[in-house]
């Protein structure tokens, strides 16, 4: 645990400060002051992190997660010449993830050129385009443009009597290379790109373009949240669409919470798209991860904000849904031969395993589960006792039933990961092993069972529990046949073979 705030008096160059933005801290996170500074304290997961003077009388003044507006770094600060300072602290944090900030409204919005990657869907590509026309952005900052990718009939007559440019490409050839043929004639400073099977919201491009008031980010992508529709799948891609990176706003990258973003909810700098050679055009799936780990490695900052929505056209037959996560998955191998030092890490909880391997002990030999149960107990034994000193250290008081939850609480996260691991990558083989050795069973059953049982209940989604957990398995068994071909087709074995990381 170190402390922060030890740059809070070392200003940023002037033609640097951006004392507009407004922050919060982030959501679980407060403030507790104390003579030499405080504490930024998490119960859930348990974090607590030393504050010095400065840091911890300004944060004390930001508002919570739950308050309506947050206050700019001039308002935080007494002095005038102060704002640059804090502002430059605060946007760490904000990287770090332990506040939000909204950007400030642009005094001139940038130039847009709003790209649409259509194949077929002519009704759908109308109400797309005419969402677009409906944007709370600069008429004359933005332009329209849909690249027709073949599609038999052609879209121009859906898309009569629209303020719209329209393209074509004479045979179809991807997402990725109707993107690039756009691009390449484009002369907007931004390109925003969407496709045919969504539809803006009138804040969306707003929303994202405000973000690029930060010069080190380059690419803003938005939540894709589903349109209304009826039936367990329609429920069921409403909270698990691989196209929904979730409610929280963060940075972007393969070590983060949010390792890529979908190219139909997307902005772009576009002198870094030239600079990339665009998209990859032999690409039919995955070419957005491409994209986004290319910038990221040319050194362009990321960014992921909930609040820039569009919404998708999900798929209603089971079908469509197991066929397209198996497309989705054959892309890791793909990603994988294309950026190896990207690979998958698989995190090995400490004490779940080890409750694991007690319970696959108990029919084989009850004395190695007992001891197993006591080695678990202990490991959390004497993490509590850790952090309760760690806890007196800085000066903050717990209640000890708290502390055993947030501890508990941790657990049970690392169990549901690896979990949802397992049952993406090996429920299938670990089925069958259970099969061919039965004392695997319980502990299978655990790891197959903690994913759909708790995004049941942290989820919500409009079907009973039977259902979206039959819905679950499919998925998974469909997403570890599409790695398979995958990695059959480019003779590629990274997504199997996992960089393993020890946790507790």
């Amino acid at each position: 645990m170190t402390a922060l705030g030890a740059d809070l008096h070392h200003p940023l160059p002037a033609q640097d400060r951006r004392g507009n933005a407004r922050y919060r801290l982030a959501a679980g996170l407060t403030v507790v002051e104390g003579r030499d500074g405080g504490v930024l304290l998490s119960k859930r997961p348990l974090l607590a992190i030393r504050l010095n003077a400065a840091a911890g009388a300004l944060l004390a003044r930001l508002p919570t997660a739950a308050a309506r507006q947050g206050l700019s770094a001039a308002d935080l600060t007494d002095s005038s010449s102060a704002p640059g300072e804090a502002a430059a602290f605060l946007d760490d944090l904000w990287h770090r993830r332990l506040v939000t900030r909204e950007p400030a409204v642009p005094v001139l919005w940038p130039s847009v050129l709003i790209i649409v990657a259509a194949h077929g869907r002519p009704a759908a590509t109308r109400a797309c385009v005419q969402s677009l026309l409906a944007l709370d952005y600069p008429a004359d900052r933005r332009e329209i443009v849909v690249v027709d990718d073949a599609s038999d009939p052609p879209l121009a007559p859906a898309l009569a009597g629209l303020p719209v440019g329209l393209m074509r490409l004479d045979r179809n050839r991807g997402p990725a290379a109707a993107r690039n043929l756009a691009a390449a004639e484009a002369e907007a400073e931004v390109l925003a790109f969407i496709d045919n099977d969504c539809v803006a919201t009138p804040g969306w491009l707003a929303t994202l373009v405000a973000h690029l008031d930060d010069p080190a980010t380059a690419i803003v992508g938005g939540r894709v949240a589903a349109l209304s529709a009826h039936g367990p799948v329609a429920a069921f891609e409403v909270v698990r669409s691989p196209l929904d990176m979730g409610a929280f706003d963060g940075p972007v990258g393969p070590s983060q919470a949010i390792a890529y973003l979908p190219a139909c909810n997307l902005v772009v700098r576009r002198d870094l798209l030239l600079a990339l050679g665009g998209f990859a055009p032999e690409m039919r799936v995955g070419e957005d991860a491409d994209f986004v780990w290319r910038a990221l490695r040319h050194g362009a900052g990321v960014r992921y904000t909930a609040a820039g929505i569009v919404f998708h056209d999900h798929r209603v037959r089971l079908t469509a849904l197991l066929a397209r996560r198996a497309d989705y998955a054959s892309s890791e191998a793909d990603l994988q031969a294309r950026h190896p030092a990207n690979r998958r890490i698989q995190y090995l909880p400490r004490t779940a395993l080890v409750a694991l391997g007690g319970l696959t002990a108990l029919p084989v030999f009850w004395p190695a589960a007992a001891a197993l149960a006591v080695l678990a107990l202990g490991l959390v034994t004497a993490e509590l006792a850790g952090k309760h000193r760690m806890l007196r250290r800085v000066g903050v008081g717990l209640p000890f039933g708290r502390l055993v939850a947030s501890v508990l609480r941790g657990h049970g996260a690392a169990l549901y990961h690896l979990g949802r691991d397992v049952a993406r990558y090996l429920g299938l083989p670990a089925l069958a092993l259970a099969a061919l050795w039965p004392p695997l069973a319980p502990a299978v059953a655990v790891l197959l069972l903690v994913g759909p049982v708790v995004d049941h209940r942290r989820l919500r989604p409009a079907v009973s529990l039977p259902v979206y957990a039959s819905l679950f398995w499919l998925e998974m068994a469909a997403y570890q046949f599409g790695v398979w071909r995958g990695c059959l087709a480019r003779r590629c074995w990274r997504p199997l073979v996992p960089w393993l990381r020890w946790r507790r």
